[in-house]
This record gives C-alpha cells, sequence and structure tokens, in this order.
C-alpha cells in the first residue's frame, strides 16, 4: 500500500477509536472521578503500545526519549487536555461531549494556517470552509434534544470544560505534527507522551481526585477501564499522529466531525433514550455532506498539484 493508502486507514482506526472513547467514560464515570479514570485508561495504552514501541520500533522509542523537549511539552499540554475532555463528558453525555469538543475544528485550522504553509491552500479553499461549517452545523442538530435544558442543569461546566480541551487539542495537534515531521517517528513518540501523560493523570488524581474510590471498584471494572485505553487511546492516538502526518492536520480534524455520529449510534445500543429524532437525522446528513466537501476539496487539489 501507499502511504496515503496506510494514511487513510491510519485516520479510520483514530475516527473509530475516539468515537469509543466518550461511551467507555460515560460508562465508567460512577467507578472513578475523572481524573483517575482518564489515568486508568492511560495506563492500559501504556501497557499495549510501550511494548509494540520497544519490539518494532526500538531505535526510534530511545530517540523520542532523548527528546524531551517536545514529548514533555506534548504531555503536559495531554494531561490538562484530557482531564478537561472527561469533566466534560462527566457534566454532560457521550453524544453531547462529542460535539461541544468539534469547536477544535476551526482551532486547528487556524493554528495550522499559521504553522504549516501546505495547509493554506486546503483551508482557504470556499468548498473547505462550507464543508467544515456543515459539519458542525450537522453535528449540532444530531445531538439535539428539546428537553436538554432540563437533563443538564451543570452544562456550562462542560461547555466551559471541553471549550479547554479543544483548545489544546488545537495546540498538541498542530505541535505533534511538526514534531513528527522534524524529529520523531509518530507511533514512538505517542508511546514516551503515553507514559509521562500517565503519570501526570495520576497525581492530578491524588491531588484532585478520590484515589481511595479505586480500592472499592470490581476487578471486572478495573480491566474493563485498563482494556479501553487500547483502540480509543493508544490505537487512535499513534493513528492519527500517523494520518495527520500524510493527509495534514486540517483534513484530518474536519472528518472527524464524523465521531458525534458514530458515537450517537454506539451510546444509543447502551442507552436507549438516546434515539435520533427527524432533527437528528437532518444532521446525519449536512454532516457527511459536509465531510464528503472536504474530501472533494483535497482530492482536486492533490489532482491538480504536480507529481
Amino acid at each position: 500500500m501507499s502511504q496515503k493508502q496506510k494514511a487513510s486507514i491510519a485516520l479510520s482506526l483514530a475516527i473509530l477509536g475516539w468515537s469509543f472513547s466518550p461511551i467507555c467514560i460515560r460508562y465508567l464515570q460512577d467507578a472513578y472521578d475523572p481524573f483517575t479514570q482518564a489515568g486508568i485508561r492511560y495506563l492500559g495504552a501504556v501497557l499495549f503500545i510501550v511494548p509494540y514501541c520497544f519490539f518494532f520500533y526500538k531505535k526510534s522509542f530511545q530517540l523520542a526519549f532523548s527528546r524531551p523537549i517536545p514529548t514533555i511539552i506534548l504531555s503536559a499540554i495531554n494531561v490538562i487536555m484530557q482531564a478537561t475532555w472527561t469533566i466534560g463528558v462527566y457534566y454532560s453525555t457521550a453524544s453531547l461531549g462529542q460535539i461541544l469538543v468539534k469547536i477544535q475544528i476551526p482551532i486547528v485550522a487556524f493554528f495550522s494556517f499559521i504553522v504549516f504553509a501546505e495547509e493554506r491552500s486546503l483551508i482557504k479553499r470556499p468548498l473547505f470552509i462550507i464543508g467544515s461549517l456543515l459539519g458542525i452545523a450537522g453535528s449540532i442538530l444530531l445531538i439535539y434534544k428539546p428537553s436538554s435544558g432540563n437533563e443538564f442543569p451543570y452544562l456550562y461546566r462542560a461547555v466551559l470544560s471541553l471549550f479547554i480541551s479543544a483548545f489544546l487539542w488545537g495546540i498538541y495537534c498542530v505541535y505533534g505534527k511538526y514534531t513528527v515531521e522534524r524529529e520523531l517517528h509518530p507511533i514512538p513518540m505517542f508511546g514516551v507522551i503515553s507514559i509521562y501523560t500517565t503519570i501526570g493523570l495520576f497525581l492530578l488524581g491524588c491531588l484532585l481526585g478520590e484515589p481511595g474510590r479505586i480500592a472499592q471498584v470490581n476487578i471486572s471494572i478495573h480491566l474493563l477501564a485498563i482494556f479501553s485505553g487500547l483502540l480509543p487511546i493508544a490505537v487512535a492516538h499513534s493513528s492519527f499522529h500517523y494520518a495527520q502526518w500524510h493527509l495534514g492536520s486540517a483534513f484530518c480534524n474536519t472528518l472527524l466531525t464524523l465521531n458525534p455520529l458514530i458515537t450517537h449510534f454506539i451510546a444509543l445500543l447502551l442507552w436507549k433514550n438516546e434515539s435520533l429524532n427527524i432533527i437528528q437525522w437532518t444532521g446525519t446528513f449536512v454532516l457527511l455532506t459536509g465531510c464528503l466537501w472536504v474530501l472533494l476539496t483535497q482530492s482536486n487539489i492533490k489532482s491538480q498539484s504536480p507529481e
């Protein structure tokens, strides 16, 4: 397969993995405080990705450890980002959290426009802008419920937490791509980041959370929390870094507007009160239309550029 085909598969894995993330967070929220849950899930990612990096990317893994400035900065951003993301889902729902964090799309586009010259031709295209706006609008319609004001009295906390998470994601995403292009392979880089992030989240859990609750949780829940770090964290993060390396951060983040659709359907299987109404079905159509327009824009740019 070509690099673009591999990157497309990697992006698909990232979209699928991150669609499961809020499902796992909501399912586990009664067992842990937000910081401890995020730490345990990241521990699951470490248990998978570190041995993988050691056996398949040993030299690159050692190189990532020898570059503390980018990995520590990215890890510090990731610790706060993961904590606020988890808190946001705690105060909303899986579907609502997924859409509110989609304000990351214009944030990433803005940072990408500043940092990467090659991103500017895509971001400035009218179809890209319209497609991005349609993706956001469709996602909003997708999670619309007339009674949402009564169901979520603490929504302002979710909005604030998810806005902070989205803003930090913009920095993390663009700086991650910058580092991958110039210094480190994306998979071992995230292997190191996952170690530092796990340590940081557990420290937050000890300082701000309720670490005593860990002893009260059933072992099966612990195993589920650890396993939930495999696809939504270990696979999704490293796959996304690889995908944006070859496809561009603005393009990859725009396709993440598919997450609310997938998340909502998964949540519907677990929580029957999340059935789709006519407005949400309309949002589904609008969201997919926006994503297709973004794909069409990138395809036109690639076909017009010389080989």
